[in-house]
Order: C-alpha cells, then structure tokens, then sequence
C-alpha cells in the first residue's frame, strides 16, 4: 500500500502494528465469499460426495481464493481503515497537517519529521 492516500495524503500507515486486525476482516470475507461459492455450487451443479462434487468445489474454492488474495487483502485493509479514519467532507479546504490526528503517531512512524522542527 502506499504510505499516502494519492487524492487526499491521507497517511495509510496510522501507526505500528496498526493493520494486524485486517486479519480477522480477510478471514470474514473469505468465509463469506466461501459460503456464497458452495450455495452457488449447489445451487447450479448440486452436491454430493459419492461422485465427488464436493471435492470438485473445494478445489474451485481453494484455487480461486488463492486468485484472489491479493484484491481481498487490499480490500480487507481498506475496510479496516474505515473503521478508524472519519472523513471529513472538507478535505479539499482543510489537508492533513498532522496536528488533531490521533491515530497518527509520528514518532513511531516517521511521517510528519517536517512538523517537529
């Protein structure tokens, strides 16, 4: 991920550790994308186990899940970001200086070294 939002600058990296809980979002979309897949799956081709439908749609699930990590792990960050950052509908008119961000830790992260002087 960038460090800086390209439209607005605003810092994606809060703080140390700060996208550790991006974790459990990736684990709910995956299981949510899961269980729309097998509905689907059944739905379409039908489930059972003596002809292997059910191995053939975990092998589907894996491979496609394994396609797909990249996009769901910037999504999962994404939404994770939501959760802490507010927006402000006047970021044009008033942009990010560091001072009244508290999630930003800029000891930590090194982004505002031009504010400390």
């Amino acid at each position: 991920m960038p460090k800086y939002c390209s439209c607005c600058g605003q810092p994606t990296e809060i703080e140390l550790g700060f996208y550790y809980g991006t974790g459990y979002v990736s684990y709910a979309l995956t299981v949510a994308l899961s269980l729309l897949t097998f509905v689907l799956w059944y739905m379409i081709i039908g489930m059972s186990v003596d002809d292997n439908r059910f191995f053939y749609w975990l092998t589907f699930n894996a491979v496609l899940l394994i396609l797909l990590q990249p996009y769901l792990m910037r999504l999962s960050r994404t939404i994770w970001l939501t959760f802490f950052v507010r927006y402000n509908p006047n970021w044009k008119e008033q942009p990010i200086t560091g001072e009244g961000n508290e999630r930003i830790i800029a000891d930590q992260m090194e982004i505002l070294e031009n504010n400390k002087e």
